[in-house]
Parts: C-alpha cells; sequence; structure tokens
C-alpha cells in the first residue's frame, strides 16, 4: 500500500491547525488584555486633558473680559471620553469632571483673582463650552452656560 498521498494532506492540515490557533490567541490577548487597558488609559488622558482645558479656559476668561460687561466665550470639547458623554460641575472655584465611569472623574481647583463671584453651574457634553464673565473690573461674576446664549 502507498501512503506517499497522505503526507501532503496532513502537512496541510497541521499547517492550518497552527495558524489557526496563533491567530485565535492573538485576538485573545489583545481583545481581553491589551485592547481594554489602553481604551481605559487613553479615556484618562482625554479626561485630564478636558479638564486642565476647561479649567485654562474660565481662567484666561477673566483678562479676556477686561473692560466688557458681558462676555461669552465659546470653547469646543470632545462630545464623549471613553464612548460616553460627561459633564462639568463648576462650584466654589473648583471645577469637576463627572463621567459615568468614576474611575475618570477629575478635580481641578481654579486660580482666579480675589473678588471674582463664581456661580455654580453645569455643563453637559455635546455643545460647545460657554463660559460667561459678567460685570465690572471690580466686581464680576463667572460661570458657565450651554450653547451661546
Amino acid at each position: 500500500m502507498d501512503n506517499r498521498a497522505v503526507s501532503p494532506v496532513v502537512g496541510k492540515l497541521l499547517a492550518t491547525g497552527i495558524a489557526v490557533l496563533y491567530v485565535a490567541s492573538a485576538t485573545g490577548l489583545l481583545l481581553g488584555g491589551v485592547v481594554p487597558d489602553y481604551r481605559a488609559a487613553a479615556g484618562d488622558e482625554l479626561g485630564e486633558r478636558v479638564l486642565a482645558t476647561a479649567a485654562g479656559e474660565l481662567e484666561r476668561s477673566l483678562p479676556a473680559a477686561d473692560g466688557r460687561s458681558d462676555v461669552l466665550l465659546t470653547r469646543d470639547l470632545p462630545r464623549t471620553i471613553a464612548g460616553d458623554r460627561y459633564r462639568l460641575v463648576l462650584t466654589s472655584g473648583t471645577l469637576a469632571l463627572d463621567h459615568p465611569d468614576d474611575s475618570l472623574d477629575a478635580r481641578a481647583r481654579l486660580s482666579l483673582p480675589t473678588g471674582i463671584r463664581v456661580l455654580n453651574a453645569t455643563w453637559e457634553s455635546g455643545d460647545p463650552l460657554t463660559i460667561r464673565v459678567r460685570g465690572t473690573p471690580g466686581n464680576r461674576t463667572l460661570t458657565l452656560a450651554e450653547g451661546t446664549g
């Protein structure tokens, strides 16, 4: 009996099996560990950047309003962080990022001149961030508003 025709078939089956096993293990490794870890780190980094940008814009809004009694400044921020909408909460000179994933929540203390009254406000992502500065230079109020006005 001649078994030479079986050798190429068995060889091809073994090579195919090894290739399938490699692809399955690589996919499992990426989807089970590397990709979710990367997404979480990217979401954390984006959250910190959004908070720092918003805090910086709030701090810079006061000199930008110099000499004017009512100023609206609008800035674009990402609509989502890690695939979810978020909000910014301004209270007593502190800006907080509130995200459905509690690990992405963060706070920043604003560096504002004395005599600035900060009105508590909440901004929901999706609309441009609007900063409102009202009053004369000696009696200013600072707050967040949704949309442009």
